[in-house]
């Protein structure tokens, strides 16, 4: 909630959540880093018209909520598939990353 606090509004091109803690227990969802609240305040932050949010997460049942909760804001809209196979920073939190380097040696 203190976010905005400490940007500008419109002033942020490039979130990115990198396998973020699944709260599994329903009790525990509000806490999740994607939520009507927080993807509100992202939306705040980020530029019209080139902003990106960025999310991975091993965990089917997250990404979903992740897909859900994004799908329902109006102020975002998802990239086609062709940008994301062309965009480096996808490929960069896939391969780069700790937990996306551990994800690709378990898919074997």
């Amino acid at each position: 909630k203190f976010l905005p606090n400490y940007f500008l509004e419109n002033s942020i091109e490039k979130l990115f959540f990198c396998f973020p803690d699944p709260h599994f227990k329903r009790k525990n969802h509000p806490r999740r880093i994607i939520s009507e609240r927080l993807l509100d305040e992202y939306t705040y932050l980020l530029k019209p018209g080139v902003g990106k949010l960025y999310c991975i997460t091993d965990i089917l049942e997250l990404h979903q909520w992740h897909v859900n909760k994004c799908n329902a804001n109006p102020l975002l809209e998802r990239i086609n598939e062709n940008d994301e196979d062309d965009d480096p920073c996808i490929q960069a939190m896939c391969i780069k990353t700790e937990e996306g380097q551990k994800v690709e040696r378990n898919k074997w």
